[in-house]
């Protein structure tokens, strides 16, 4: 932060902080008075919607007279002129009361003498009347403003097609909603549906648009606020309620002017001294630092153009307070000293670069540097000549300017990826002076930070391993052999040992000697039946011999086979049995073998007091087994690597040949399925793979014909 701007900024947080402090304390009871006088309409709007409610109920109430009329089991006829002017006596809020006839012309009618319209209200309701005929059901109509009086019109229809006209008085209700005031400009009214206000109510100096009102209801729920609504050209806020009986709402409004005018000009008050304050501050600060500013800025310019040149074309002119000269004095020098300093390891530079450049092209491995977009950063020529990309360019991208078929499909496939460590092998054609020659290349990618953008970048190396892959096929082709020629005397062997556990007789010495010797016989032909496996599995030679399984039985077999390993070792083998027969189609001896590797690799890793433990389980599509162990567990870096093939982990290098997992792993996905492990370093391992459901079923024998 610059000195200029750290001088200000204490300034401005001494004068003008407490002001902004203030503005911000404002502010806040600015929105906690707004927050209080919504609540306060809310509350007076449900308040309203409530009263007109309950006067809406007992209304209702009040055409319980009518049954008498049609009563079907009052066997005696009643008096309808009775009957109305006992309803008209009981009821005061009735204030007319007609019988209209079929054809239209009133029957009878009785009407208050508070009513100061002298002739019956019902002939305002000609179309009220025509409706409740056609609809049969009670209705009711607009509220009608007579001589200064409200009513509320209500049509009954009876059964013999005349209707009853009520029209309830509304001046007491309206009056006393009217009259709930808040403030000098606070107003209830009711308006209907359309967000016009029921006549007869007193809206002097409440002019108003009903439309806007109506999109306010709309845009809203039963109840809900209202701000900056315009009431006579002032605007207002408040809130509505809506009424659960009627088509109407009540609406509590006060002049935002007397709401929250004081407390907005005391805000653009304080806002102004804040402003004001500021302003003379800066000139302060101006006055005050006039001598540090032109010194400060003149440093800071010539350290910019240092850095920016490398070179300093100028000295920096001494000026302001003693203090600030010495100051331009000392950076003056630092720059000198350190322009010669740069020359003596640019030098230094250059010469390392031209060595790094020496190594990395002598190197036989491709080598490029891209950027995030995937702009040549950097190659040397080896990858230059294996992309077919002529020269380093601007316009160079990968794998765009790939010119190899191979190479451009296999980075395009790549670089789609956002794993930050990715490898892939190809063959690609390789064109030499006079002929083609198909090579084998693994392609490596890593994600560095690019220095100067703080964005990914890739570095990528593409090595021949054309040779590594003849030694691994060399090597296979070994195997191969050497596995063929053993089978026969390791039959043989195995053959003997079982013969002489049958001729011999049972000793606690002998059985232990032919048991371990049957068991090490198994587990050499084991070997070397993966290493068959793994072949036959990798050039899809393989072919499933399915039969019907049963989890338990199978996890038996293994658990019992290895036992005679398991007990000298003080290893304790465990079964857990799933709760009911689980029935799978599989191939028994290729999966026996699966849990045979697992269980093998249990009993080399698992430490004396150990224990293994074998289960299954089954959901709809798949029968899980797992094999878990309490050996060393298996580092989470390892736990991918350890299913491929010739991979073992550094300190189990000489246990095995490295194909046990893999084969496993293509077993299981032979049939459709997946094996993973489970692990923490230092309390054991869970091996899991599953089955799929979907394998088919070995088809029924045929029976010969006799």
């Amino acid at each position: 932060m610059k000195l200029t701007t750290r001088f200000l900024l204490i300034l401005l947080a001494i004068a003008v902080l407490p002001l902004l402090l203030t503005v911000g304390w404002n502010i806040y009871q600015y929105n906690s008075s707004v927050t209080s006088y919504f609540e306060l309409h809310q509350g007076l709007s449900r308040l309203s919607a409530a009263n007109v409610d309950e006067w809406f109920l007992n209304t209702n109430r009040n055409l319980a007279f009518l049954y008498e009329f049609e009563n079907p089991l009052r066997g005696k006829k009643v008096s309808e002129a009775e009957v109305i002017h006992q309803a008209a006596r009981i009821n005061s809020d009735i204030m007319s009361l007609s019988l209209v006839g079929k054809d239209g012309k009133e029957l009878f009618f009785l009407q208050s003498e508070k009513v100061k319209e002298p002739k019956s209200l019902a002939l305002f309701q000609d179309k009220l009347i025509a409706q409740a005929k056609d609809s049969g059901i009670v209705t009711s109509g607009e509220v009608l403003c007579v001589k200064d009086q409200a009513y509320f019109p209500i049509a009954y229809p009876l059964v013999d097609e005349r209707v009853v006209v009520f029209h309830f008085t509304l001046d007491k209700l309206l009056g006393k909603i009217n009259s709930q005031r808040t403030g000098r400009t606070g107003r209830v009214f009711i308006s209907d549906g359309q967000g016009r206000p029921l006549p007869c109510q007193d809206m002097k100096g409440m002019g108003y648009e009903p439309d806007l009102l109506r999109k306010v209801f709309r845009s809203g729920g039963r109840t809900g606020t209202i701000a900056k609504f315009l009431f006579s050209k002032e605007e207002y806020a408040g809130a509505y309620a809506a009424i659960d009986k009627l088509d109407w709402a009540a609406v509590s409004v006060q002049s935002e002017e007397e709401l929250y005018g004081k407390q907005r000009k005391s805000i653009l008050v304080f806002s102004l001294l804040a402003v004001g304050i500021f302003g003379v501050t800066m000139l302060v600060v101006f006055l005050i630092s006039n001598r540090i500013i032109r010194p400060v800025n003149n440093m800071v310019s010539g350290v910019k153009q240092f850095l920016k040149t490398q070179h300093l074309d100028s000295v920096i002119p001494q000026e302001g307070w003693p203090e600030i000269k010495s100051l331009v004095g000392i950076l003056n020098r630092l720059m000198l000293e350190l322009q010669a300093y740069r020359a003596f390891q640019l030098n230094q530079i250059v010469e390392e670069k031209g060595k790094a450049q020496a190594l990395i092209d002598t190197i036989s491995d491709g080598v490029l540097l891209v950027d995030d977009r995937g702009s040549l950063i950097y190659s040397n020529n080896t990858a230059l000549k294996l992309l077919g990309i002529p020269k380093i360019s601007a316009d160079v991208a990968v794998p765009r300017s790939v010119k190899n078929e191979a190479f451009f499909n296999s980075l395009t496939e790549m670089l789609a990826l956002k794993d930050k460590y990715l490898k892939a092998e190809v063959d690609a054609p390789i064109v030499n002076e006079n002929s083609t020659v198909t090579k084998s290349f693994r392609i490596i990618s890593n994600q560095f930070l690019l220095a100067t953008l703080k964005r990914p970048g890739r570095v990528i190396i593409i090595r021949d391993i054309t040779s590594e892959k003849e030694i691994e096929k060399a090597k296979e082709d070994f195997f191969h052999m050497i596995t063929h020629d053993m089978r026969a005397p390791l039959s043989t062997l195995q053959g003997y040992t079982e013969l002489l556990m049958k001729k011999i007789p049972a000793s606690p010495s002998t059985d232990k000697y032919l048991q371990s010797m049957l068991y090490s016989s198994r587990r050499l032909r084991g070997m070397i039946d993966d290493i068959l496996n793994t072949t036959k599995l990798e050039r899809g030679n393989m072919t499933l011999q399915l039969d019907s399984l049963d989890a338990e039985a199978l996890l038996t077999r293994v658990k019992e086979n290895h036992e005679p390993v398991a007990g000298p070792k003080g290893i304790k083998l465990l079964l857990s049995a799933p709760p009911s027969r689980i029935a799978f189609t599989a191939d028994p001896i290729l999966l026996e073998r699966v849990i045979t590797n697992l269980m093998g690799n249990s009993l080399k890793f698992t430490p004396s007091g150990g224990t293994i433990t074998l289960s299954a389980w089954e959901d709809a599509q798949k029968v899980f087994f797992a094999v878990q162990d309490t050996g060393p567990g298996i580092p989470e870096n390892k736990r991918k690597e350890i299913f491929e093939k010739y991979s073992q982990m550094e300190e189990h290098k000489s246990q095995g040949f490295g194909l046990g997992l893999a084969m496993c792993q293509m077993t299981v996905q032979l049939h459709k399925g997946d094996i993973w492990v489970e692990s923490e370093v230092g309390k054991g391992s869970k091996f899991i793979f599953t089955i799929s459901k979907e394998m088919a079923a070995p088809p029924p024998a045929v029976p010969s014909p006799s």
